[in-house]
């Protein structure tokens, strides 16, 4: 986005505590090495710890919300501090009445303001820190209050049980998608709703069609088959927590010493995105989001040839398209290629189903 329209977008508390594109297929997809200066969005700064895995000479994690960096450092802090059961405990996968103390610990290692901003969000912490982003308080209103009108744990449970592809589309035929499942689903999911309690209005003001119809279509395709079953995006969606049996990328037990390990090749940048660019030149790998929804196409066409210029050459970029397509090369086909087996094989099974596309690009 332009930093006119930031200016009308509320960065004073966490949009999203967990990151919500799949780390397995972006790894995948960039496949990074130890040679490797790797941009990423922060968010909530999932998939930058992910790409830590790959033990990669520098991680900057970028985000135009200083609260967003504000959860990253802390949960960096804590995967530095603590060992894995303890991480688990802090952040809120695992039940705890001892955040508080943790937190205590910790802070002394956090930068002052960061710590200072926690200090007054205590209660916050309390609660679970992957449970306090407005996106994620958008699916507890949905799991509380909407979906038992419609379906019980029940049924929920029936939906993750384990079953074969037929048995799956069977049971959400049959069972699952119900004429009063889609009238609700079309209503929580329309922009109205998604607006006000979910993402802010103006990261939807350049999408054109009807939101609930996309998004309703994905979900159809997606809960019809048998990996739906170990989604830990569609779990949370569900049950507002995530299941032990299957993380995500950074919270599994085999990959957590290997990110502490090379925690420190994280840095944190605050501002837009040109502006780390400016800072970080010759990035060989970049982790955008879905950043490119919420530009208008002059503003696209602008940041992609800033990024293609000062790019290493060969530098791969992964985005996601969620309700708007964008293609970098489409645009600059003279110097950029898109990596269109890549894509369309890792998006086949990007757990993120709720996105339109998942694209990689190539600087020529």
């Amino acid at each position: 986005m332009s930093e006119k329209h930031l200016e009308k977008v509320n960065f004073e508390f966490i949009r999203y505590a967990n990151c919500w594109e799949d780390a397995d297929v972006l790894l995948e997809g960039l496949n990074p090495d130890q040679n490797s200066k790797i941009m990423s969005i922060a968010s909530a700064g999932d998939n930058c710890f992910s790409l830590l895995s790959k033990s990669p000479k520098k991680v900057i994690a970028v985000d135009v919300s200083e609260v967003q960096l504000f959860l990253v450092e802390l949960k960096k802090i804590a995967i530095q501090r603590l060992d894995y059961s303890d991480f688990l405990e802090f952040i809120g996968v695992r039940k705890s009445k001892r955040r508080r103390s943790i937190f205590a610990l910790l802070k002394s290692h956090l930068r002052k303001n960061c710590r200072q901003y926690w200090e007054k969000q205590v209660e916050q912490i309390e609660l679970g820190l992957i449970h306090q982003g407005k996106f994620e308080k958008y699916f507890q209103l949905f799991k509380n209050d909407v979906l038992p009108t419609v379906h019980d744990r029940t049924v929920v449970n029936q939906l993750f049980a384990k079953k074969n592809n037929a048995a799956q589309l069977q049971f959400h035929d049959e069972v699952w998608h119900t004429a009063a499942w889609e009238k609700m689903y079309r209503q929580f999911f329309g922009v109205e709703m998604m607006g006000s309690q979910g993402r802010d209005p103006e990261f939807l003001k350049h999408v054109k069609g009807s939101v609930p119809d996309l998004i309703l279509a994905r979900e159809v395709e997606h809960l019809r088959k048998e990996n739906c079953q170990r989604n830990y995006f569609l779990y949370y969606i569900l049950y507002n927590e995530f299941n032990e049996a299957f993380l995500p990328h950074y919270l599994r037990k085999e990959n957590f010493n290997t990110i502490k390990a090379n925690i420190d090749h994280l840095e944190l940048h605050h501002g837009l995105l040109d502006s780390a660019i400016d800072k970080h030149p010759d990035c060989t790998h970049f982790n955008l989001s879905d950043i490119f929804e919420y530009m208008d196409d002059d503003l696209f066409r602008s940041v992609s040839q800033d990024l293609i210029t000062r790019s290493a050459k060969g530098a791969i970029i992964a985005y996601w398209n969620l309700m708007i397509p964008r293609y970098i090369s489409t645009e600059f086909s003279d110097q950029v290629t898109y990596l269109k087996d890549r894509s369309v094989t890792l998006k086949a099974i990007d757990l993120g189903y709720f996105y339109a596309n998942l694209i990689f690009d190539q600087k020529k």
